[in-house]
């Protein structure tokens, strides 16, 4: 019995292992199910800015964070959601959007969810005198992994978002979601990074 517990943690640490490297990981955008609600008759159009800040060796693991010179890379950092790590908590690789793809624009397509949801008319354009344009700063969003114990991992995803729209008052919105796994991989870090986007256009939509 005991022999077999080894084989396993080895096991898993092999294939933890096998994921030093890079990864390329196709999120999908929340609300692309959802049927929108009447409409209330107001337009608006999303614009969202990444602002998060990327460090090299972060004080904490929920903090976006690249190697070397890929901080100031805006290539990368715009398509960068997460940071893989060992059984030891040391980074050993990252997870990205496929070229094509970035944050801002996962981000700002939540929010736009949450406004259809709630009869808006979200416009791809801005500039027409009856559409107010929804500014949204993304501070924070990032996913990565805690090991607890030998055989388990968290996976966690939060973000920090300021929302600005003319006439209205400023939202701040910050959301958390976590699930437990043995081996993080890609289609882990889909899934917590899908449910932190499902969670901001339900916190958007309370907000509305």
């Amino acid at each position: 019995m005991m022999v077999r517990r080894i084989l396993a943690v080895v096991a898993l640490v092999l294939l933890a292992g096998c994921a030093i490297n890079r990864a390329e990981v196709d999120v999908l955008p929340p609300g692309k199910t959802q049927t929108p609600a009447p409409s209330n008759g107001k337009k608006v159009y999303i614009r969202a800015v990444d602002d998060r800040v990327f460090q090299i060796k972060p004080t904490s693991f929920d903090m976006p964070s690249l190697k070397y010179d890929e901080i100031d890379d805006k290539s990368i950092t715009e398509r960068a959601i997460a940071r893989k790590r060992n059984n030891y908590n040391m980074a050993i690789g990252d997870v990205l959007l496929p070229k094509g793809r970035t944050v801002s624009e996962l981000v700002g397509d939540a929010v736009a969810s949450a406004y259809q949801q709630a009869g808006y008319e979200v416009v791809s354009a801005p500039g027409a005198p009856d559409v107010r344009e929804v500014k949204v700063q993304i501070i924070e969003f990032w996913s990565w992994s805690m090991t607890q114990g030998v055989l388990d991992k968290v996976l966690s995803n939060k973000s920090f978002l300021q929302i600005k729209t003319l006439g209205m008052p400023e939202q701040t919105l910050k959301t958390l979601v976590s699930e437990n796994v043995k081996v993080a991989t890609e289609t882990d870090w889909k899934t917590i990074t899908e449910a932190g986007l499902e969670a901001i256009t339900q916190e958007t939509l309370k907000q509305l």
